[in-house]
């Protein structure tokens, strides 16, 4: 073999590792990263809405719908999207709590809801957690997609 039949042999197999080491590393970060969105979705709740659109219209939106449920803001952090909302539950004196983050990335608006029961209250049952939840969200849609 000459010297440019070596040069071409050698290139072909160095493509080859190449293409192979590229393909197992594509593989390993999406692992990774598949790994990484599951450890940091919210576990307590399954309640997520996507909106498209203005992160202003979506924190307003959130807020008109807690006024319109009759909760108290107890607490909210603009920066960091977060607010925790309280209500008088039923008679037995219950306190209901809202817990939302909001997550912005552009026009790309999430919107995690928690449903939980007030500080040295029992502990609240899905399906009650779930009807608030969505009683929320349901107001938001209906402000946002009028």
């Amino acid at each position: 073999m000459d010297a440019k039949s070596r040069t071409l042999v050698r290139g072909r197999d160095m493509d080859y590792r190449t293409g192979r080491a590229l393909a197992i590393l594509a593989i390993a970060v999406v692992l990774i990263g598949s790994l990484g969105c599951a450890a940091t979705k919210p576990s307590s709740d399954p309640w997520v809405v996507n909106y498209v659109g203005s992160p202003d219209d979506v924190w307003v939106a959130c807020h008109i719908a807690l006024v319109d449920l009759d909760y108290d803001v107890e607490s909210e952090n603009r920066e960091d999207g977060r607010v925790r909302a309280v209500r008088p539950g039923a008679e037995d004196g219950s306190i209901e709590v809202l817990s939302l983050d909001q997550i912005m990335r552009s026009d790309d608006v999430k919107v995690y809801v928690r449903a939980a029961a007030g500080l040295d209250q029992p502990a609240m049952d899905a399906a009650r957690k779930e009807t608030l939840a969505k009683e929320f969200m349901a107001l938001v849609n209906g402000l946002l997609f009028k």
